[in-house]
């Protein structure tokens, strides 16, 4: 009996520790991203950006102007600070996107907050994104729900069909060179210099009836 005893003691006792280690170590593990909000397929998210529209990654960098470090998962860290990137903007869905050089934000790789982390440079995307920074010079920002991801025919196509074919990301034209024209800088001429050569016209016309005149006389 006190064999029976002993065994089923070591058997509980073997159960709490394995189920000690089962809780231990779940417990590093998150949660799977789930994005909140009305953003949650891809119809939802094109009609929730601010802004819609292809391009491709030149650039990237940190706001403290280093480069990003990767994590040695691959991705980057939950601490890292979010990440600029330089993008070539192509053709614009909705958003006032007025020149192909844009600055796209996204913040970290994170399972928790839905991070895209570091985005590839010299890749094509449909960025999905929404409105930050200055009015003149808007940074766009994906959170991670915005929806920005690789620029795949079948996503592009998904695009057009709600937003239509876009528009192409082109500078604005240059205003119109400035036409200079000579100005006379040089005194007005005085009156009596104006005049003087219709007078003197004058006096010759005179002189010459005077002369007519005399040679009339004379010949009378």
């Amino acid at each position: 009996m006190g064999t029976v005893s002993a065994l089923v003691r070591r058997l509980l006792t073997a159960a709490l520790l394995v189920g000690a280690f089962v809780t231990v170590g779940a417990a590093p593990a998150q949660a799977a991203c789930a994005c909140s909000g009305p953003q949650s397929t891809l119809l939802q998210r094109i009609k929730a950006a601010d802004a819609v529209f292809t391009g491709t990654v030149t650039a990237v960098s940190r706001p403290d102007g280093t480069a990003p470090m990767a994590s040695p998962s691959g991705g980057l860290g939950a601490t890292e600070q979010a990440i600029e990137h330089e993008v070539t903007a192509e053709t614009v869905y909705r958003g006032r996107v007025d020149t192909p050089e844009q600055t796209v934000t996204t913040t970290p790789r994170n399972r928790a907050t839905c991070g895209l982390g570091q985005l590839a440079t010299d890749r094509r995307y449909v960025f999905m994104v929404q409105a930050g920074g200055a009015a003149a010079e808007p940074v766009w920002t994906d959170n991670g729900c915005s929806g920005t991801r690789v620029a795949t025919a079948a996503l592009v196509t998904q695009v057009e069909d709600v937003l239509g074919k876009g528009e192409p990301a082109t500078p604005p034209p240059p205003p119109p060179a400035a036409v200079l024209t000579d100005v006379d800088t040089s005194e007005p001429t005085p009156l009596s210099r104006a005049v003087a050569p219709g007078l003197a016209l004058v006096l010759v016309g005179l002189l010459g009836l005077v002369l007519v005149g005399r040679l009339g006389s004379r010949r009378g």
